[in-house]
Order: structure tokens, then C-alpha cells, then sequence
């Protein structure tokens, strides 16, 4: 049955009649011509199925999927009860520990577990000092830029923390001993009357302003604990934020205050105005310690770890294949209450129909279809098996997709090819993006025909977007597939990506092409071998280095930052300087954040994220992860024109 017919005319807008939904008469009266019965019968079985697994994947009972909560528990369970009903085999083991050690149970489970970083909560956090009160959240708040512990020590004043400055500014006298004693400094730098920078050349403030350097400056000198007090005077909005109470960083514990809580400070441990002490800092030195002022500070956290679980199905192939694995996937998760990676805010749901239950549910479709053409398979033929996976932890870095490459159910080599599909649901005028063709040798010559038969406009761009699940399995040379809308809406990750207005109908085309040609790469005679494409943007892996000058002269977009000098020990690019009307400000970043993923992955260094740069179009809208006063945000820009 062909999808072009008249009845199948239809987008989300009319299926919405499928949803749940509470109609007002005299808002939308029902009609003889919005019969749902008469719509549902016209449509093929494999539309119908795929809107049941849509709007149960993306119904609001589903608490938007987040890893951790019971919404995504019910997710993964409705995706057992498909696998197994379509008579798809458990794939992972089940390791049970007993009194001779652990029992190995092979192929006992859909579900492979996985540890992500967990939640880490202050659960009490106190500072007491004879002479002065503090409230907690209103003048101090615990920061993860430190650790937990109990301190009990003298106060010394370090002026701003600075080890080397400019004209041989420094904050610290020769072997000064801190150990055991409450280190307390000035947040930024040298300042001058109006709170501007001394020192920064193209913007506020200089890359010494950094926390970082700061924390390491005394900790390096044995501090036990560190109390960072806002400037007062600053030209700059953040001294009248403390920021989020948060822990579970490293090291001393760290507490960020007030200026007004600091000058309090300042008169009963020193003696003298807190104004006092930071004028004389932005002259120079300025250590100031106090004979009998000492504070007890306390910070308790808790730390839970947060288990993640991909769900899989194997569908086993058979004769001299049988050992090789195609992957079909798409990541389940999505983002809750939008706590994290919302573009709206957080605090409303966001049940993420297009990102990505629409594709979860084509894996689904897949997964039934193939294993129909299985069973009608001849008993010596040769065919793959195919592995079907929902991933989880997606949205927060490929993590679910990361760990079954890095911990694959067989050898990694076995695995001839991966397809992924992410957002297949709001497909317009039959345009559907697929990138990786080049990734095989003759791949793309072998998938004109299936393109062509498909009743869809393919787009291959010319460079692969590294932002989902198939790049943990491209970063391990296997050729992949990647399947999504060619034209991006504004709902993408904000609570109006909603079920109602999935297309179902492209995304049944979509499913129907993957089908075949899931099918024609599990039962080809050779696999195709992997191709790095001369722009993957994977870096410099095979030495190119002329092609990797070229392709940074050709870089179309601007950011709009001027990058710092990130320490050793620190991963991303710090920034130094966000320019004005730029992607970068409008995106929200600020001056001494640090960059630390681009569109999901990892940002290592500073030819690694120029190249990623590479990559884009102006108009493109990627994800940035920046990490600020000890923890990550997640912004969105969209690139401008170099």
C-alpha cells in the first residue's frame, strides 16, 4: 500500500483528532467530517501503529522522559513489552552477585545499565564567627566550585588571589603558609574608582579573574577552606548574585558571599571596612591576617548516584553473517521538566514528540517490520543480525549510545553499521536529511535507488552533524546513517514540541525506507568499509594538515568571543571577552565561562572547537555547554555570518 493516496494527504494538524484532548463545543464543534473511526480506517496498519507508539511515547503521563524519573521507567517498560512482543531476543547480560562471586546470566535482559554523574545536593551548609551573623542563601551559599568538610580555622585576608599580575602585581608575599586557615579574597581583579578592570585589554575583565586560578593559588598554599566575597564596587551585574547553592565539586569547600555579609566580615575579623581592604588590594599586595578571628564553616552534601538504562532488542540473523550487527537506533530521553537544555526555561514540561519520540518510535516500526521479513527469510539464507536500541542519557551528551559502543554486547569490529534517527516527525514537503553516505566506501552509490523509491526529497548535506547518537559509533570507524527532519522548527526543546503536530505520514515513509534498506545492508554479501570524510571535523587524525588550514580559512560563521588561556588541568576554551550583538551574547554567555561541549561533544581544545565551527552554516542553532561559577549551563546560539 503506497502512502500518496488522497486519504493519506494528512499532517499532525488532522491527526490531532487522535490525541487525548479536551474540546470546549463552543471552541470546536464536532462535526460528521472529523469522524475518527472513518480517518483511522483509512490509513495503512504501520501508520496507525506508529501513532500509537507516538502519543504514548510523548504523552505528558511520561513525565518528558527524563533518565532517573518514573516517566521514563514507564518508557522503557512500553518499549520491552514492542521488543518482546515482536519476538525480538533479550541481548545483555544479567550479573548477579552471590556467595561464590558473581553469576553471569547471558541474554537475560533488554536493558543495559549505565552509571551517569548522578545529583549531588547541599543538603546543610553553615559559617559562624565570633561578631558577626550570616544567613545562609542570603549572604553566603555553598559553590561547587569546592568541596564537602568541616573547617574550623583562622581567617586571612588574600586580597584577590592573584599569583602574577600585571607590572609584577601580586597578591601573595613569599612563602605564605595557609595551612589549616580560611582563605578569604575578593572575586575578579584589580579595579580602579569606577569597578573597572586595571588590566583588561577587550573586555571586562582579565582571564587572571578567573575562579579557578584563584582557588588553585590558595590551595596551593594549604588553605582549608575559601570564602569568595563579591567586589564591592564592580561594574559588573554578577556582584549582586551569589549564584546557585550547589556542591560536590573538589577540594577546600568553597563559599560564595556578599559584599554586604563581607564588609560585616571584614569589620569583625579585620578590623576595617571591606571597601578598605579592596582598594588597598587593587593597589597590590594585601594580606591581612587576624590573630584571634577564626570562623566554622561547614558543608554537607549529598551525592546520588544516577543509574541511565539503554533498551535493546536483537534480532538474530542467521548462516555466515550471523555473527555481524547492524545497529538501528534513536535515544529515548528527553528533557523532563526542562531542568537542563530547555531553550524556554525551566519549569514546564516538555514531552519531546519530535525530539525523539517520533524517532523511538520508527525503531519500533523497523523492528516489527524486519523481523516479518526475518521469519519469511529461506532456511540457508545469510543475513545480520540487527540490533534495535532506544538509548538514554542522549540529550545530556550521548551518553547511553557512548557506553554501548565503549562496552558493545559483542567486539565492536563486528558491528558493520549504524542508523540513527532524531527528530523524523515534523518532516515538510517531503524533505528528509540524511547524512553519512560517505561514511562507507560505495554506500552512497548503493542508496540511490532506495532514495529514489522513497516518495521522499533527500537531503545529504555535505557535513554530518556530530550532535546524536551515531557519532559515538563514527568515532569508532564504523560507517552510520543519520535520519532527520531538513528543516528545523522552533519547537525543538521547548514544551511546544508536542505530538499533535507530528507528521505522521513522513515519518512512515522514513520508517519505510530505513526498513528496506536496513534490510538490503543485513542480507548484502560484503559490508562496506569505513571512509573518514575529508570535512568530518573528527581533527587531524591522518595528518592532513593542509586541509586542515584550509577548511579553518573557509569557516562561514562567527561566535563572537575572544578566547582565554584555559589552566592545564581544565578541559574547554575559556572566555575572555563576549562580543557585543553576537551569537555568543545573545546566546547568554559571559566573560569567565568555559566552554565545554558544542552540540553534545566534548570541547578539548581550541583547533578541536574551530573545526566544529567548520562545520556550520550561518542559521544553524547548536547547543553549548559552558561551565559557570563551578557549574554547567546549557545555552542555545544561532551561528550569524563571518
Amino acid at each position: 500500500m503506497r502512502l500518496d493516496t488522497a486519504a493519506l494527504a494528512l499532517t499532525g494538524a488532522t491527526l490531532a483528532l487522535l490525541a487525548p484532548a479536551t474540546l470546549l463545543a463552543e471552541e470546536a464543534p464536532l462535526t460528521e467530517d472529523a469522524v475518527i473511526t472513518e480517518l483511522l480506517e483509512s490509513l495503512p496498519e504501520d501508520v496507525r501503529t506508529f501513532n500509537t507508539h507516538l502519543t504514548t511515547l510523548a504523552s505528558p503521563f511520561m513525565e518528558g522522559r527524563l533518565p532517573g524519573t518514573r516517566g521514563m521507567e514507564t518508557a522503557k517498560q512500553y518499549c520491552e513489552y514492542w521488543l518482546d512482543e515482536y519476538g525480538l531476543e533479550k541481548p545483555f547480560p544479567v550479573v548477579t552477585p552471590s556467595g561464590d562471586g558473581e553469576v553471569v546470566e547471558p541474554n537475560a535482559t533488554y536493558r543495559q545499565p549505565f552509571p551517569l554523574s548522578g545529583t549531588t545536593t547541599v543538603v546543610g551548609q553553615s559559617l559562624q564567627m565570633q561578631g558577626a551573623s550570616f544567613t545562609e542563601e542570603d549572604d553566603f551559599v555553598a559553590s561547587g566550585l569546592g568541596g564537602a568538610g568541616e573547617v574550623d580555622g583562622g581567617l586571612v585576608f588574600c586580597g584577590y588571589g592573584i599569583n602574577e599580575g600585571e607590572n609584577g602585581y601580586t597578591s601573595f608575599p613569599e612563602d605564605l603558609d595557609l595551612s589549616g586557615r580560611i582563605a578569604v579574597m575578593l572575586r575578579f581583579e584589580p579595579m580602579d574608582e569606577n569597578g573597572k578592570s586595571k588590566w583588561a585589554i577587550d573586555g571586562p575583565w582579565s582571564n587572571r579573574a578567573a575562579f579557578n586560578r584563584k582557588l588553585r593559588a590558595v590551595r596551593e598554599r594549604g588553605a582549608a577552606a575559601v570564602i569568595m566575597i563579591n567586589t564591592p564596587g564592580a561594574d559588573d551585574p554578577r556582584v549582586n548574585s551569589l549564584g546557585e547553592s550547589g556542591g560536590g565539586g573538589r577540594g577546600a569547600p568553597v563559599l560564595m558571599m556578599s559584599p554586604d555579609a563581607g564588609d560585616r566580615l571584614s569589620r569583625a575579623a579585620f578590623g576595617t571596612p571591606l571597601m578598605d581592604l579592596r582598594r588597598a588590594a587593587d593597589e597590590g599586595t594585601t594580606i591581612v591576617e587576624s590573630d584571634t578571628a577564626t570562623a566554622q564553616l561547614a558543608v554537607e552534601v549529598q551525592r546520588d548516584q544516577l543509574m541511565a538504562e539503554n533498551v535493546a532488542g536483537m534480532l538474530p540473523g542467521r548462516g555466515a553473517l550471523k555473527n555481524e550487527i547492524v545497529v538501528v537506533g534513536a535515544h529515548l530521553d528527553h528533557l523532563g521538566m526542562g531542568e537542563f537544555g530547555s531553550r524556554s526555561g525551566p519549569g514546564t514540561l516538555h514531552t519531546g514528540a519530535d525530539d525523539n519520540a517520533s524517532g523511538s518510535a520508527g525503531v519500533l516500526l523497523i523492528a516489527e517490520a524486519m523481523k516479518k521479513m526475518y521469519d519469511e527469510l529461506p532456511d540457508d539464507a545469510d543475513a545480520r543480525s540487527v540490533l534495535f536500541m532506544l538509548f538514554s542519557a542522549e540529550e545530556s551528551g550521548l551518553n547511553g549510545s557512548r557506553y554501548y559502543a565503549n562496552n558493545p554486547i559483542s567486539a565492536i569490529e563486528d558491528h558493520v553499521l549504524m542508523i540513527n534517527f532524531d527528530m523524523i516527525g515534523r518532516i515538510l514537503n517531503d524533505r528528509l536529511s540524511v547524512s553519512g553516505a560517505g561514511t562507507g566506501e560505495g554506500l552512497k552509490e548503493w542508496l540511490e535507488p532506495y532514495f529514489a523509491d522513497s516518495g521522499l526529497d533527500i537531503v545529504q548535506p555535505e557535513r554530518m552533524s556530530g550532535a546524536s547518537d551515531h557519532t559515538s559509533f563514527y568515532r569508532k570507524d564504523m560507517p552510520v546513517l543519520f535520519g532527520i527532519i531538513a528543516d528545523f522548527h522552533g519547537d525543538y526543546h521547548t514544551p511546544a514540541d508536542l505530538e499533535y503536530k507530528i507528521n505522521r505520514i513522513g515519518a512512515v515513509k522514513t520508517s519505510r525506507l530505513f526498513t528496506k534498506i536496513t534490510y538490503g545492508l543485513a542480507t548484502r554479501a560484503e559490508r562496506f568499509a569505513f571512509v573518514e570524510p575529508a570535512d568530518s571535523g573528527r581533527g587531524n587524525r591522518r595528518g592532513n594538515q593542509e586541509r586542515q588550514r584550509t577548511r579553518l580559512a573557509d569557516i562561514k560563521v562567527r561566535f563572537g568571543i575572544t578566547p582565554g588561556v584555559t589552566d592545564e588541568d581544565e578541559e574547554g576554551i575559556l572566555v575572555r571577552r563576549v562580543d557585543e550583538d553576537s551569537s555568543a551574547s545573545e546566546a547568554g554567555l559571559l566573560p569567565d565561562d568555559r566552554i565545554v561541549k558544542w552540540d553534545k561533544e566534548k570541547v578539548e581544545t581550541m583547533m578541536g572547537w574551530m573545526r566544529k565551527l567548520a562545520d556550520h552554516e550561518p542559521g544553524d542553532v547548536v547547543q553549548v555547554v559552558v561551565m559557570r561559577e563551578g557549574q554547567e549551563k546549557i545555552l542555545y546560539a544561532t551561528l550569524k555570518a563571518k
